[in-house]
């Protein structure tokens, strides 16, 4: 049997030259024409996102959830030009809430509404508003002075009593301190710790001078009025409150406050976004660690407690009781209290702390948006309360 021999198929084709085959100039052109084709793709894409979801430019128009999430990460500069008009009436209300501004106090009580009443004048942020409202609440023979700021450092809260001469009337002083707000004494002004809403309003900055007292540094700006104006003139002024704000406020970064290009970039935005989280997220390193607690050897600490002693003596000066409520929100225990113990006894100050009656490391003790839940707020008011049915 005869066995026939299999031929090998042999391809005629020419064959093709690999990318090791050709010339690098034609390598690195062919890479430079798919690169020019991503980034023109990505260009209209943003283009697109742009179009298609732009954010309200003014404040009165209520963004979509898409609209929101494409607008992440623009500029402080960029957020507040929408939330900024001609006056204050055209403004968005966050404008207007939190400055340390005597003239717009008036309309607060100044005595005690009954004969029997007592005058109880709270300072602080949304965590002592709430007591405040409880409290009257639970006992209508109680009237309550607010002045309190969004998120409000104890620079604020202390530089807002001792600013607040009306409020030397009323029988008790209660000075509230969020430990969340413990890192934002390092700043002027609350616009660079809430990148997604800024809050312009200001405060001091407290330090200790060369013989170790206590020394404001006061704002460039100091009313609602005035940032208006600076803002929409960007005028000296404004220019001074940049320098400030470069030199006293932590989280403060040209590229994440000035208005520029990235403004107009959606992915840009993006990225400008994840940085900013960044930036706040080590905001309190060197006060604060997480599992240890705050640190005693910290400036900021160390100014607070200078504040303590200077709201202790100029309460009790003006006939009044001095009390200090200390606010530990989700997840700081009792570490506020801890650092803060030795010289609060050393005081003899009244003091009223959250995480024994609503623990700050129980889920159950908050709502969604990160306050005490409406249970868990009346008893701590209703502690308030008997603290001052006690002392009378």
């Amino acid at each position: 049997m005869t066995k026939s021999a299999r031929i090998p198929h042999q391809d005629t084709r020419p064959a093709l030259p690999s990318d090791r085959d050709r010339p690098q100039s034609h390598q690195l052109a062919s890479r430079v024409r798919i690169v020019f084709w991503m980034l023109g793709w990505l260009a209209l894409i943003d283009l697109g996102l742009n179009f298609l979801f732009p954010f309200p430019q003014v404040f009165s128009q209520r963004p979509s959830p898409l609209q929101r999430y494409f607008d992440r990460g623009r500029s402080v500069e960029g957020k507040l030009n929408r939330m900024v008009g001609e006056d204050l009436d055209n403004s968005a209300p966050i404008i207007s809430s939190g400055w340390i501004d005597p003239n717009h106090w008036s309309d607060l009580p100044q005595a005690p509404e009954g004969d029997d009443d007592v005058l109880v004048s709270f300072y602080g942020m949304s965590f002592t508003n709430r007591a405040s409202d409880a409290l009257i609440e639970l006992d209508s023979n109680i009237t309550a002075r607010n002045i309190a700021a969004p998120s409000a450092p104890p620079n604020h809260t202390y530089a807002a009593y001792m600013a607040d001469e009306e409020g030397r009337n009323a029988d008790y002083a209660v000075m509230g301190i969020l430990a969340s707000s413990i890192r934002r004494m390092r700043s002027i002004s609350g616009m660079n710790w809430t990148y997604s809403y800024p809050t312009p309003y200001t405060y001091p900055y407290y330090t200790f001078d060369a013989e170790g007292e206590l020394v404001a540094i006061e704002p460039a700006i100091s009313t609602a009025t005035e940032f208006l104006t600076s803002f929409n003139s960007q005028d000296e002024t404004w220019q001074a409150f940049e320098s400030q704000l470069e030199q006293y406020d932590y989280p403060f970064n040209p590229l994440l406050f000035n208005t520029n290009a990235i403004d107009r970039s959606v992915f840009l935005r993006f990225i400008r976004s994840e940085w900013t989280s960044r930036a706040t997220t080590s905001s309190e390193a060197g006060i604060y660690e997480s599992g240890q607690g705050f640190n005693p050897e910290s400036e900021e600490i160390r100014v607070l407690k200078a504040m303590l002693s200077e709201f202790a003596e100029t309460a009790r000066a003006s006939g009044q009781t001095p009390v200090v409520m200390l606010f530990s929100n989700r997840g700081y225990g009792s570490h506020l209290y801890d650092v803060l113990a030795p010289e609060l006894d050393n005081l003899e100050l009244q003091v009223l702390d959250t995480n024994t009656i609503a623990p700050a490391n129980d889920p159950d003790s908050f709502a969604r948006d990160g306050h005490f839940t409406d249970e868990a707020n009346l008893e701590v008011a209703d502690a308030l309360r008997e603290m001052i049915r006690e002392d009378g």
